[in-house]
């Protein structure tokens, strides 16, 4: 399925963050923005003559609120803003798949500023490469003012074609109603992910959301009542293989492994591969996808307007009646990932270890991919039983953006989700402002790792340094102003480290990263380098410690968070023109703070942040006390272990 890598904007230096994966293609992508490179007529003419075999589809990820680039072809891709361009592959540092345990989550401001990514996106893939939104022009000239006029004007009209309605049920739903193309973009977010995974069953989240591609009753089988009879005897050989393996019985495991085989093939016969997206993509459909990250799981897909009714048959199926069919084989699937992902690659193990040691005995410490010997043990039943528990219709809420009528999507709604987990209780939408939220700062609920909080590993790659300072969730009063620090850090070629670190060439790279893993809980933010050939890790660290002290202890002056500011809302403002990505972000804040209008104060928040907030939250945070640190250093000339 999907690969995502998020990369900083207006970043030179051209270094990646985290990839999280699960593509359909199996493709790798990173965006690179540098203004210094535009696209020659002859790429150009090459990205229109791929345009049968390439297709860009953009938008603005909450996870990780990056840009998510979807494409058939593996060798790279041209990606523009305007008119700029660079040809990228993404490089092996911090790489990483969906379900591994290096998994970013940027949280909704992020997603607010890096939208504006998804703009060029689009323009590419129509052809559209020498154009320009008139927000980022008026940004880039410094017309504040009009630039606000225009935000404003953009802002208020798009509020009043958003409507929203709550099924009896506790499903929520968001309608944003615009009629300038027939097509249709729909994105299901479940308050779900590998968070909710209890010890000993870590990998359950992600492989379901796997499994929810594989059919219904209806869709993906030839005979229903046959296959269900074949993957209930499937389910006893597996579990009688286990005990086997447990009491140390070869003889009888090597005899039940041998019938396991005979019915995986018999219920191979009875399924029918592929045939929920086939479906999807034979009526238009175009994106369907997935990803799971520890605080949530999302699906989405675009669709042409006419078939908005076949994606609530097909969206209400594999909720209401799933069949987790090919259970078994698709578990070798996402085993195949981890090893890709993290047992073969080195900072895969890395970020792993980091995490767990920084997170221990937390439910932010385990990768969404899972343990090897907890995803060995697990089967139908226990992804049928983390299903009925966690995935119900108040935990899911669903976004429809494009040429539809928000009356009759909410007669699909109630025809096709109504009567999933009716229980005669009503449930109400009660709308909250997102400050009323946020009335704890939430220092205190931080709970950081006893003992040596450094970790030092030697591996058979270059050297990396990566620190975590622990940060409250995305709920916190504080939460404005530590996006507000995170883009001085990182936020372009105008930020802190590129200026004062990549430029003076004390670090080959140096970055940071909001929310990781996740931010729903107390998290971190992250600060991460390479070093120069010749230095160490502990010297990059040194110079870091250096800069962030400085943010910490020194007045930062008011022109510093122009940038940010003007950023925030060109950035929401040019994500108006793509359906996905307002999908995407009305779900995201309807699901996450009971109110899609927050969406647009996070925004009002970001503006009002001030020095004095910035300067008071840095000093907070970026403490030796409150710091995480890791390391990691090649072997010796031998590269032995």
């Amino acid at each position: 399925m999907e690969k995502m890598v998020l990369a900083i904007p207006g970043s030179a230096s051209g270094s990646s963050l985290f990839t999280s994966s699960r593509s359909i293609f199996g493709c790798r992508f990173q965006r690179v923005v540098n203004p210094s490179i535009r696209l020659s007529s002859k790429q150009v003419h090459s990205a229109k003559k791929r345009q049968n075999t390439l297709t860009i589809l953009a938008q603005a990820d909450s996870s990780g609120g990056c840009t998510r680039l979807h494409s058939l072809d593996g060798n790279g891709l041209e990606s523009a803003v305007g008119s700029r361009t660079q040809l990228v592959q993404e490089p092996e540092v911090l790489k990483k798949d969906n379900g591994t345990p290096g998994a970013v989550s940027v949280g909704r401001r992020q997603a607010l500023i890096l939208s504006h990514v998804v703009a060029g996106a689009v323009a590419l893939d129509a052809g559209i490469v020498g154009g320009s939104h008139p927000a980022r022009a008026l940004m880039q000239t410094g017309n504040e003012r009009e630039e606000k006029i225009t935000a404003g004007s953009a802002t208020e009209n798009l509020k009043k074609r958003v409507s929203t309605f709550t099924l009896d049920n506790g499903m929520k739903w968001v309608v944003l109603e615009r009629h300038n193309a027939p097509v249709v973009s729909c994105h299901t977010y479940a308050n779900v992910g590998a968070a909710n995974e209890t010890t000993g069953s870590t990998g359950l989240a992600h492989l379901l959301e796997h499994l929810a591609f594989k059919g219904t009753r209806i869709v993906g089988t030839r005979d229903p009542d046959k296959e269900a009879a074949l993957l209930d005897q499937l389910d006893d050989v597996f579990y009688a293989m286990e005990e086997a393996k447990e009491k140390g019985r070869a003889g009888v495991v090597q005899q039940l492994n041998k019938k396991f085989t005979e019915l995986q093939g018999a219920a191979a016969k009875l399924s029918v591969p592929n045939e929920y997206g086939s479906i999807i993509e034979r009526q238009g459909g175009i994106g369907l996808n997935a990803q799971t990250s520890l605080d949530s799981t999302e699906y989405f897909v675009s669709l042409p307007a006419n078939k908005l009714e076949l994606w609530m048959a097909l969206e209400s199926g594999r909720f209401i009646a799933p069949v987790f069919r090919e259970v078994y084989s698709e578990k070798e699937v996402v085993k195949e990932e981890r090893r890709l992902r993290v047992d073969n690659t080195p900072f895969g193990r890395f970020t792993e270890t980091f995490i767990g040691s920084a997170f221990p005995n937390q439910p932010y410490g385990r990768p969404v991919i899972g343990y090897p010997d907890d995803f060995e043990r697990l089967g139908r039943r226990e992804v049928s039983r983390f299903f009925q528990e966690n995935y119900k219709p108040e935990t899911l809420t669903c976004s429809v953006v494009g040429d539809v009528d928000p009356v009759q999507v909410e007669k699909f709604a109630t025809r096709y989700f109504g009567s999933w987990g009716s229980s005669g209780k009503r449930f109400t939408r009660v709308p909250q402002p997102l400050k009323s939220s946020r009335d704890n700062c939430g220092w205190d609920s931080i709970v950081r790792a006893d003992g040596d909080r450094t970790l030092r590993m030697n591996l058979p790659a270059q050297p990396l340094y990566m620190e975590g300072y622990y940060r409250p969730s995305a709920s916190s009063s504080d939460d404005p102003a530590l996006t507000v620090v995170n883009e001085l850090l990182s936020g372009g070629r105008l930020s802190r480290l590129y200026k004062r670190v990549v430029i003076p060439g004390k670090a080959l790279s140096a970055q940071s990263v909001e929310s990781f893993p996740g931010d729903k809980k107390p998290n971190l933010l992250l600060v991460y380098g390479s070093p120069t050939p010749g230095t160490s890790t502990d010297y990059l660290a040194n110079i870091l410690h250096h800069e962030l002290e400085d943010l910490a202890s020194k007045d930062v002056l008011e022109e510093e968070l122009v940038p940010t500011r003007k950023a925030t809302r060109a950035g929401l403002l040019e994500a108006f023109g793509s359906n996905r990505s307002m999908a995407k972000l009305l779900c995201l804040y309807e699901a996450t703070t009971n109110n899609w209008l927050n969406l647009f104060e996070e925004n009002e928040l970001i503006q009002t942040v001030s020095p004095a907030d910035v300067q008071r939250t840095a000093a907070l945070l970026f403490k030796p006390s409150n710091r995480f640190s890791g390391h990691a250093m090649p072997f010796g000339p031998d590269m032995s272990v």
